[in-house]
């Protein structure tokens, strides 16, 4: 949506230029949310027209029907254009004017929040009318895509300098160090993988993590799970975690949920996320952070390694898998990640579970070492993105390694045309406003 609006907005002929954004609502890990769900461009000399008392303006047929969608579709609406200039970005007086007599009518008749958008290519404003009658600012408008841009008014100050960070400042800046601490990042699963993945944003500096795991620490986790001790034996998984994140980073915020990813408590703390990890390899885990990533646009790395093991002892070839999921390009049931007889295995009660499986499931093979090749390139990735350090188009690729041969390869998620998850066919960009 950002490199249509981007197309459609900033010419060579450095001209105005408008459209809608229809979105969705959510609450977010800094306030609430808009979804950009669907894009209305609108036609220069037929849709945007010279007005009457500024330079352009949207013509009343366009607002008319772009208003009535989104009162149908239960969306915001957000009529955007472009000023000159790139790292600032203001409403003129005659926006503000326009606002102020057209946008109290059409809060009334859409029902939902209505706003203004403008934009340059690297800053945004927004003037937002809410449903209760407040108006308020946009605080950042966010491009969930392979580099996770913001964008603001203006160039924000950063924080005083923690000297803890001092020698990896010297790589992502104090902007960008001062990004991680902001952000809110949840890992679903804290096995082999997912303790990895704690130990590695904690130390990078990531202001709040939520970590999500039901099960316990058994003798068998101690060689992979970072930092986990005997005496964690029988004890949730979350404490270990906690325990080390804490260690690594002693200001980090922390919300531990020792529950199912399908449980409410933790799809609510999940869609409140800046970015999701999956190291939960149940088809269960799969489709929940699946439908919650596309339905509130929020970027998911699932990170996994197979070692097949033969009953002979033979080791076969060994896969570690880091895949990017990017809202709205791709999911995981459409690259056949979700097995539907296995998620409803996955949903049944525990009884059930046992009973369904005909053949019992063997212990599958893990190396720390191993999980350290999947992990370590997942995060890689979430920092170059956060932080803008990415420089090629590679960045919207997922990576499989095999170790064994020491080959690496870049794949892009596959997407299937009128998607449940990953269009706007189904619950792309709805947030709240669609039950999972």
């Amino acid at each position: 949506m950002w490199d249509d609006v981007s197309a459609h907005l900033f010419r060579d002929d450095r001209d105005e230029h408008g459209g809608v954004i229809l979105a969705g609502l959510a609450p977010g890990p800094r306030g609430p949310r808009l979804l950009g769900r669907e894009l209305i461009l609108a036609r220069d000399g037929i849709d945007y027209v010279p007005g009457t008392t500024g330079y352009r303006a949207l013509s009343a047929a366009f607002v008319r029907d772009a208003t009535l969608r989104a009162h149908d579709e239960r969306l915001a609406y957000l009529a955007f254009h472009n000023h000159h200039g790139t790292t600032t970005v203001g409403f003129s007086r005659t926006d503000m004017a326009s606002h102020e007599s057209g946008y109290p009518a059409l809060r009334q008749i859409t029902g939902q929040v209505v706003g203004g958008l403008v934009l340059t290519p690297q800053a945004a404003a927004g003037d937002l009318w809410l449903p209760d009658r407040a108006r308020i600012p946009l605080a950042e408008l966010v491009v969930p895509g392979g580099i996770l841009a913001r964008m603001r008014p203006r160039p924000t100050a950063t924080s005083v300098p923690d000297s803890r960070w001092n020698r990896q400042a010297l790589v992502l800046g104090d902007r960008g160090q001062d990004i991680l601490r902001r952000m809110r990042i949840a890992v679903a699963g804290l096995g082999g993988a997912g303790s990895i993945l704690v130990e590695f944003l904690a130390r990078l500096g990531v202001g709040y993590l939520v970590l999500i795991d039901d099960d316990i620490v058994e003798t068998t986790n101690l060689s992979r799970l970072i930092a986990a001790r005997h005496g964690d034996i029988g004890r949730p998984k979350t404490e270990p975690a906690a325990r080390n994140a804490r260690r690594a980073n002693p200001d980090i915020k922390l919300t531990l949920i020792d529950e199912a990813i399908q449980s409410p408590r933790a799809q609510a703390e999940l869609s409140q996320s800046d970015w999701i990890f999956l190291a939960a390899d149940t088809h269960a885990a799969r489709h929940w952070v699946n439908a919650i990533g596309h339905q509130y646009l929020i970027p998911m790395t699932q990170v996994g390694v197979k070692i097949p093991v033969t009953e002979d002892g033979t080791v076969g070839q060994i896969h570690a898998v880091s895949r990017l999921f990017l809202p709205g390009e791709g999911c995981m049931w459409c690259n056949g990640l979700v097995d539907p007889t296995q998620l409803a295995i996955d949903m049944a009660p525990s009884q059930q579970r046992e009973a369904a499986q005909y053949v019992p499931e063997m212990p599958a093979a893990a190396v720390i070492s191993l999980n350290g090749t999947a992990t370590m390139e997942a995060v890689n990735h979430f920092l170059f993105a956060a932080t803008g350090l990415h420089t090629t188009e590679d960045a919207i690729y997922s990576t499989l390694a095999l170790p064994r041969t020491r080959e690496r390869y870049l794949q892009r998620q596959q997407q299937r045309s009128g998607c449940t998850w990953c269009t706007t066919a189904g619950v792309l960009a709805r947030g709240g406003a669609t039950l999972l």
